[in-house]
């Protein structure tokens, strides 16, 4: 009998997340449960933040790079002003998809997170950053904790956020929540600590917490990064299996093992 895997995927990645699932041998039941909205109103905050003098630009993920650019496109030239400055990349999918459109990373941390941003930007014999002026585009979801540590160490920093968090919480969310119950998966994968925590607002919301926590204690808990990981603890919950690599395939292969 196949195994059975559950994840919560964009609406536009479904279907090939279930095409890979298949591949691997595995049964797949998933569903979106947010949408990713751009703020075109962030057009005018990049603008300025380019005409004031930017040092480093930073891009904590793939959905970050899109979205920029797309509120660029027709009105800013994105491409030649990121050229001109350093750029940082957290995850080798974000690295890849700014060298796609042409424009080169600088630096990227061994470990994909914020703390591994944070380690990397904290050795002053490779990036100095006393002084800088540092901008980040991503979303509006995003954690302080990075913010505060450079501007602690004498960086300017301005957040633009390019995109916000749209929950997807309607009735037809709630019945798919009931048939992930009934589904049982054996694997449960959380692709990022936003993930978890807006499945577990809306498992609390539909009031489905007794049916889903059943699930979760069924399952085995696989979470993409660290830092997913340490959000799944902190509502003290097991987490399986870390998968280190952050695309859905790298996943699927860690766990076939």
């Amino acid at each position: 009998m196949r195994k059975k895997i559950a994840a919560f995927r964009p609406q536009n990645v479904l279907e090939r997340s279930m095409e890979k699932a298949n591949r691997y041998g595995f049964d797949f039941f998933g569903f979106p449960i947010f949408e990713l909205v751009e703020r075109k109103e962030a057009l005018k905050e990049i603008e300025d933040v380019f005409e004031e003098g930017v040092d480093i630009v930073v891009f904590t993920s793939l959905n970050g790079v899109k979205k920029s650019f797309s509120i660029c496109e027709g009105e800013i030239d994105l491409k030649k002003n990121l050229s001109a400055v350093n750029l940082a990349a957290i995850g080798p999918v974000t690295k890849k998809e700014l060298e796609k459109r042409g424009v080169r990373v600088d630096f990227m941390p061994e470990e994909y997170s914020a703390k591994g941003l944070m380690r990397l930007l904290e050795d002053r014999s490779r990036i100095e950053i006393e002084n800088k002026k540092i901008v980040f585009l991503r979303s509006s979801e995003g954690t302080q904790d990075i913010l505060d540590f450079l501007r602690g160490k004498g960086a300017s920093v301005k957040d633009i956020p390019v995109y916000k968090v749209k929950i997807k919480d309607s009735e037809d969310e709630k019945e798919l929540f009931l048939e992930l119950f009934t589904y049982k998966p054996d694997y449960i994968v959380f692709t990022s600590s936003l993930t978890f925590k807006t499945f577990l607002t809306l498992t609390r919301k539909f009031g489905l917490e007794e049916k889903i926590f059943v699930v979760l204690k069924h399952a085995k808990i696989v979470a993409i990064g660290d830092l997913t990981a340490e959000t799944i603890r902190e509502e003290g919950m097991k987490v399986d299996l870390v998968a280190g690599k952050s695309t859905f395939e790298d996943v699927l292969k860690e766990i076939k093992g």
